[in-house]
């Protein structure tokens, strides 16, 4: 199974949740999903909205017949409320955090859930933060230390705890995925919009707190492990020393606007 199919085999079921009628995802991208959502629901419109009008050419280019695209940031108002059956978050929050913070998401939230229906739904899919667990770090090339003490340094999100110990660090498994989600960025610019972008921003509590209070009703919270073996990811550069596998990256939310 490639990589392709791989995504499909993961968002398959949550697409499964969605409301058939007028369907919109926040910050659609390239069209991945959009793909899907107009395959599996023929008969139904699909609205795609996204900020980097670039995106939307490359949607474009895939000629999805019942498939409309607005470009528009979806932390602001772009819709009368209960105009949508459903809509999707599918890998976007993290960036809506990492640009505007706690206060942007959820204002992000409350107004999905003013532009839904009642008994609209709500799919989410995006990093999951792990609970905090200390984690020892052996760096095993000079190259890797540098390139960590350089992480935390320049991660402006949020401060990285960490204290030196033979041969490497200990720090928290949170600040561990984040390192090793960026590590491997090898130019300059791109080592720079990276360490101004978290992935990994909230715990399953935390979703589960911020959007009750927005209003949501939790239909079903599912965890994805896409690895389980730190060394995927990692290669032999460093050694993780913790009492589990690698933590589930991914978190998928059905979520229901009540009547």
């Amino acid at each position: 199974m490639d990589k392709i199919e791989q995504r499909r085999a993961v968002l398959r079921p949550l697409i499964a949740q969605a409301r058939p009628g007028l369907i919109v995802e926040f910050g659609c991208g390239s069209g991945f999903v959009l793909e899907m959502l107009s395959e599996r629901y023929s008969n139904s419109v699909i609205v795609g909205v996204d900020r980097r009008f670039e995106r939307l050419k490359n949607v474009t280019e895939k000629g999805l017949k019942n498939t409309a695209l607005l470009s528009g940031d979806v932390s602001g108002c772009l819709f009368l409320d209960e105009t949508f059956d459903t809509g999707l978050f599918i890998a976007v929050l993290h960036e809506i955090f990492s640009r505007l913070g706690v206060e942007g998401l959820v204002r992000t939230f409350e107004i999905a859930h003013a532009v839904l229906k009642k008994n609209g739904i709500l799919l989410i899919q995006d990093f999951l933060k792990p609970e905090p667990e200390p984690v020892e770090l052996i760096f095993r090339s000079e190259a890797i230390e540098r390139r960590f003490y350089r992480f935390a340094r320049e991660f402006r999100p949020r401060k990285v705890w960490y204290e030196a110990i033979d041969g490497g660090v200990r720090t928290d498994v949170a600040d561990v995925v984040e390192f090793v989600s960026k590590c491997h960025a090898v130019e300059e610019k791109h080592w720079q919009e990276e360490m101004n972008e978290t992935h990994f921003f909230f715990t399953e509590s935390e979703y589960l707190e911020i959007l009750r209070r927005v209003g949501f009703t939790v239909r079903d919270a599912k965890k994805v492990q896409r690895i389980e073996d730190w060394r995927a990811e990692i290669g032999d550069t460093i050694e993780v020393r913790s009492k589990h596998h690698y933590p589930d990256q991914w978190i998928q939310l059905v979520l229901k606007k009540e009547d």
